[in-house]
């Protein structure tokens, strides 16, 4: 009984893994350029991504052949070696709608291979990102667009956040700031008092013979 037991729970421990390994699979898209020389997958930095966060494009780019001459820095050429260098020949671009930035991509650190280029996701939904360039003289242009099958879309960040803004919390937020706005009113207008010149004396304070 004991043995049984402890083989449903392994067969139910495989079957969540099989369910897991595609959502991980999916993070990203991958595709092979430069006949095949190369493999570039690309995706958000940060997944999922969130409407007014800081994110960034994710260029990996691999070998995928034995050939000493695939990477300029890459070392020995190595099926799946990282391909450094490329900050300098490869271009990026994000698309919304019908809005188009470019972005600067840089190495990222202590990930040979990786390229990243921040900017501000700022509506949710799909985006797509094109890039374009050349890979040790190899010309590539490709364009990636988020999806089921591909890299995640933009989500809203409000069925994220806590605590929710409500009219209490705006109550408790916004009486201390209208409290010290009155007395610092308060505080004024007795300094005016104070400074303000007596009828009959001089601005000095001494008496003044009426005429």
């Amino acid at each position: 009984m004991q043995r049984f037991a402890r083989l449903a729970a392994s067969l139910g421990v495989a079957a969540v893994l099989g369910l897991l390994v595609p959502v991980v699979a999916s993070a990203h898209e991958g595709r092979e350029v430069a006949n095949g020389q190369y493999e570039i997958v690309v995706g958000f930095f940060d997944e999922p991504a969130f409407v007014g966060e800081k994110n960034a494009l994710i260029v990996e780019v691999s070998t995928t052949a034995t050939d000493a001459a695939a990477s300029p820095a890459s070392g020995d050429g190595d099926e799946g070696t990282p391909v450094e260098g490329l900050a300098d020949t490869l271009r990026a671009e994000v698309f919304y709608v019908d809005q188009t930035m470019e972005l600067q991509l840089r190495p990222l650190f202590n990930q040979p291979g990786a390229y990243v280029g921040y900017f501000f996701p700022m509506a949710e939904g799909d985006y797509s990102f094109r890039v374009f360039g050349d890979i040790a003289g190899n010309p590539i242009d490709e364009t990636f667009t988020s999806g089921p099958e591909t890299f995640s879309p933009v989500e809203p960040r409000a069925p994220y956040e806590f605590p929710k803004q409500s009219g209490a919390l705006t109550t408790t937020v916004g009486f201390p700031a209208a409290l010290g706005a009155a007395g610092l009113a308060i505080g004024i207008r007795a300094f005016q008092r104070l400074v303000r010149p007596r009828p009959g004396r001089s601005p000095r304070g001494t008496y003044r013979e009426p005429r």
